[in-house]
């Protein structure tokens, strides 16, 4: 009966992790950019459950006879993250830039490069195109200057200041077996693998729009009540192989007496 408590307790804390991770969808759902995470479980490794010693007539005893298979439960195998597109919003403002199509932006940041979908760009003081914390936007030619809102961005990603080429947006497309991790602040980093830089097939640039959150919050709120339900059941199991453990132990104390 203690198997059942791993397996409930297991079970629960599962839960628990899911429960974070789409609490953390749900307040997200209207951050720029953001990609919703989903949670993989994957069950631990069987063991095989044997009986020892087991009588078998009046004379002879089994070395062993196979029960068979017990798993002590579920855990997390990892957090997966859903880069579809989320839905595009007209702004209208020229700091606003969506990437249709693979690309990433690359911002420079103090671990080194970064990539991030969230195109809600800002102008810092000195007159650089930055992100919404202040990350630089690079470009081919290095940190973007712009000067002010009047500039002009093709969707090949060229930047046009007064009618003249001052920079070109640095795009990075991931690779088959890249490993893109969350990082914080909407950014992405490469666990494995390698982002290519020419893309200009396979991502335009449209100015004045962005891209918003790809969660769905009724889906979120669904899967919620879900993984409520599936704690819940884990709980009354719990207290189910507890009330049998108390009653197990006193009906021995019982004949012992």
């Amino acid at each position: 009966m203690t198997r059942g408590f791993y397996i409930a307790g297991t079970g629960m804390m599962l839960q628990r992790r899911r429960m974070e991770s789409i609490t953390n969808n749900i307040v997200n759902a209207d951050t720029v950019g953001f990609k919703r995470d989903n949670l993989v479980s994957h069950r631990f490794d069987q063991v095989m459950i044997e009986r020892r010693n087991d009588y078998v007539d009046r004379t002879q005893y089994s070395r062993d006879i196979e029960v068979g298979e017990l798993t002590f439960g579920t855990r997390v195998d990892r957090v997966y993250t859903d880069f579809s597109m989320g839905n595009v919003e007209e702004t209208g403002k020229t700091t606003d830039l969506l990437a249709v199509g693979d690309g990433y932006f690359i911002v420079e940041t103090g671990d080194g490069d970064r990539y991030t979908k969230a195109g809600a760009f800002t102008i810092n003081s000195l007159g650089y195109l930055t992100d919404g914390v202040g990350h630089y936007v690079l470009g081919t030619e290095g940190r973007i200057f712009v000067g002010s809102d009047q500039f002009q961005v093709t969707e090949p990603g060229e930047i046009y200041v007064g009618g003249e080429p001052v920079n070109r947006l640095r795009m990075a497309v991931f690779s088959d077996d890249a490993d893109p991790r969350k990082q914080g602040d909407n950014l992405f980093y490469l666990n494995a693998g390698t982002a290519d830089e020419d893309n200009t097939l396979t991502t335009t640039i449209k100015q004045g729009f962005y891209e918003n959150s790809n969660v769905d919050v009724g889906r979120e709120m669904v899967d919620m009540m879900t993984v409520y339900r599936a704690y819940e059941t884990n709980q009354k199991m719990v207290q189910t192989v507890d009330q049998m453990n108390q009653k197990a132990a006193s009906q021995i104390g019982r004949l012992g007496g």
